[in-house]
């Protein structure tokens, strides 16, 4: 059982480290493509690295609550 709960808190820790990388490319996508905060839109290269990071945050959950119920609702991409 605690082999179980250290591959959780491995893969967690993974997801988290993912997420803030794929955070910082869209800092710097804003940035580099002057797209203003609230803003998702803007050139397509901007949106195409916004949209990975949006689709990534909408599956990142599942290792957490893996019930099929909730696997519609984390997959919106």
């Amino acid at each position: 059982m605690a082999e179980n709960s250290i591959l959780l808190a491995a893969v967690s820790v993974l997801s988290v480290c993912q997420q803030g990388y794929f955070a910082a490319q869209v800092g710097k996508a804003r940035l580099k493509y002057k797209v203003t905060p609230p803003a998702v839109f803007g050139s397509p290269e901007f949106e195409r690295i916004f949209r990975a990071h949006f689709c990534y945050l909408s599956g990142s959950g599942i290792h957490i609550c893996p019930f099929p119920v909730f696997l519609g609702i984390f997959r919106s991409c």
